[in-house]
């Protein structure tokens, strides 16, 4: 058994300076107990958090406490978890459905992402179920919001350049979206749920809608001036050509047309969620 300090109190909290951490830090109430974040840079405004500064994997053991959050990469988690003494009551981690949806990806970087997620969620587990620890690991979608997200941010930013946005005709497969609010949400009610949620749960977002529509509301949304192009597919792909290395790889254009969905009904109930559809405003996308 690990070090779980006995009487440790209180949440520690690693990516609270990402896309999701943002959104938690605006969610935290003040009866909250967090006891520390770590941060390699704490932010301008950190005066009122407790910050611990370093990374992963170098990073020591902070002080034990109760729950444990991990918002950022999961294999650099994973890492530094598997080598710690540190046994918290509850885990609470993010991974991604990207172990699903890139395992057979024609990328083979994509395709080695996939093992290491699987990778990592099995060492997780393991280290949980040896150290008394209960282990919630969320499978967050396609997360979006605050401008800072790769996803729908660098669509509208592309757009907002050019005042137009290709896309192939084929672009129709499905997708969920979820915003980096409704991600912070769910890591929040397990932290805070009365009695540890142990299981892997895939998160999705509440509206499953075509990839185009997609992109074409949130174009509307954050780059209004614009239009999208759709292509016929032998054209895009001539385009991706002449862009280059500038272009999106051939994993994300081989899953424009696939239906990528999960099934959201399982961590609702679990965490209690209540989830908004998908409708994005101009200050999702700040330029």
């Amino acid at each position: 058994m690990g070090n779980d300090g006995g009487d440790a109190r209180g949440w520690g909290v690693f990516g609270l300076t990402g896309l999701v951490g943002q959104s938690l830090r605006v969610q935290l109430r003040p009866d909250d107990p967090l006891a520390w974040a770590v941060t390699r840079q704490p932010p301008a405004d950190a005066s009122a958090l407790p910050w611990i500064t370093g990374s992963l994997p170098a990073l020591a053991d902070p002080p034990p406490v109760q729950a444990i959050a991990s918002l950022g990469p999961l294999d650099a988690f994973t890492d530094w978890f598997d080598g710690s003494s540190l046994a918290p009551q509850r885990l609470v981690v993010l991974g991604s459905t990207s172990r699903h949806g890139k395992a057979d990806s024609p990328d083979p970087e994509e395709r080695a992402l996939a093992r290491r997620l699987a990778d990592c969620e099995a060492r997780l587990s393991a280290c949980c179920a040896s150290r008394g620890s209960a282990l919630t690991l969320l499978r967050p979608t396609l997360i979006w919001g605050h401008g800072r997200d790769q996803n729908l941010s660098r669509w509208v930013a592309l757009a907002r350049r050019r005042r137009w946005l290709p896309l192939p005709a084929t672009a129709r497969g499905l997708r969920q979206p979820i915003h980096a609010d409704e991600v912070a949400a769910a890591v929040l009610a397990a932290l805070r749920a009365r009695v540890p949620v142990s299981g892997a749960f895939d998160l999705p977002g509440a509206e499953t809608l075509p990839y185009d529509d997609m992109v074409l509301r949130s174009l509307q949304a954050g780059a209004p001036a614009s239009r999208l192009l759709r292509l016929p597919a032998p054209v895009f792909r001539a385009l991706l050509r002449l862009a280059g290395r500038r272009g999106p790889g051939p994993g994300l254009v081989s899953r424009l047309g696939r239906d990528l969905t999960y099934d959201g009904a399982p961590v609702r109930a679990a965490l209690g969620l209540a989830q908004k559809p998908f409708r994005p405003r101009p200050e999702d996308f700040p330029a």
